[in-house]
């Protein structure tokens, strides 16, 4: 597919991997992490905790879960995309893996080595062997529910998370996609395109974005409020922020996909702005467990005019405590 001109080519998997993230902290303090790199990109600013000593070594987990990632705000993505199961649709709309058919793994620096917080995606016969993993490896387990109804064959998703020493953390997350067929090694998409004009999506979004297989647009919106997760002061980034994916249809038709992370007073006004504007809600599900303040997770669908959907979109999110520009 060509790109319209003019727009964003990068990719949540291409960027270049700084040797290592500034981070970690001690005990009790506040979690965070930045990068100083060129090489990695920044989609929108998110207020952080300051540096302390530590670092996140990315190469080592990604050797071990055989996947490449990207580190940006301080925060190493390793997006999983389930491409043995290429033939999902919904209401009869291809949903590709790289759109909804995926999950990601979030490391930052913390106590001890590392936290992360990723979620998966799983055939129904890999949950409980998946769960038996997580066990095993002293992850929690902290959700399983469906993303999105009426998919055909029916997907489910995980959410886990874990610290400690990162090679332990990597070794756990490794045993869980070994209880499943995900195909590894994994490698970022080589300079992908999209039919869509990113540019337009970025400014009626009021974020920069992503692309990535498929042609899918990808954004990443932070919540503006501090977050704690198992005690310790989590990054935004660190799977807890509102993505919003777009999957190029032809034309300027796209299918879309929200995942609005609200806490509990914006539930019913984003979801009534959204019902107004005639999207299908798919879910309401929290996805961590002892995370402060509780957050909720509601997964929205809707096909049609790719820039009509994001300024609809964008009004759900204004109805949240999100950095937008």
């Amino acid at each position: 597919m060509a790109e319209h001109p003019g727009t964003s080519t990068v990719t949540r998997r291409n960027l270049l991997r700084a040797g290592g993230l500034a981070g970690g902290l001690a005990a009790s303090a506040p979690l965070l992490a930045g990068v100083s790199s060129a090489a990695t990109r920044t989609p929108a600013r998110a207020s952080a905790p300051a540096d302390t000593a530590g670092s996140l070594p990315v190469a080592e987990i990604e050797k071990i879960i055989r996947a490449q990632g990207t580190v940006s705000n301080g925060v190493l993505n390793i997006e999983i995309d389930r491409d043995d199961v290429p033939n999902v649709k919904k209401h009869g709309v291809p949903v590709k893996p790289a759109f909804e058919i995926n999950g990601n793994l979030c490391f930052q620096a913390g106590p001890g080595g590392v936290m992360m917080n990723g979620d998966l995606a799983f055939k129904p016969s890999e949950l409980n062997p998946a769960i038996d993993a997580m066990i095993k490896h002293g992850l929690a387990w902290q959700a399983e529910h469906q993303h999105l109804f009426s998919l055909e064959p029916m997907m489910w998703f995980m959410h886990m998370r874990g610290r400690g020493s990162a090679r332990k953390v990597a070794e756990g997350c490794a045993a869980v996609l070994a209880a499943t067929s995900t195909p590894l090694p994994q490698a970022p998409p080589k300079n992908p395109t999209t039919p869509l004009n990113v540019k337009r999506l970025e400014r009626i979004i009021g974020s920069s974005a992503t692309v990535g297989s498929d042609g899918v647009v990808s954004f990443q919106i932070p919540r503006r409020d501090p977050i704690t997760l198992g005690e310790v002061r989590i990054s935004p980034y660190l799977n807890v922020y509102t993505p919003i994916d777009f999957e190029p249809l032809g034309g300027d038709t796209a299918a879309v996909v929200p995942d609005y992370g609200m806490v509990t007073g914006e539930i019913a006004n984003v979801t009534r702005t959204m019902r107004r504007q005639g999207w299908e809600v798919d879910c309401l599900y929290n996805q961590e467990t002892d995370e402060s303040p509780q957050l909720y997770f509601s997964h929205h669908w809707k096909v049609g005019n790719a820039y009509r959907l994001a300024a609809e979109v964008r009004r759900g999110l204004e109805k949240m405590n999100v950095m937008l520009g």
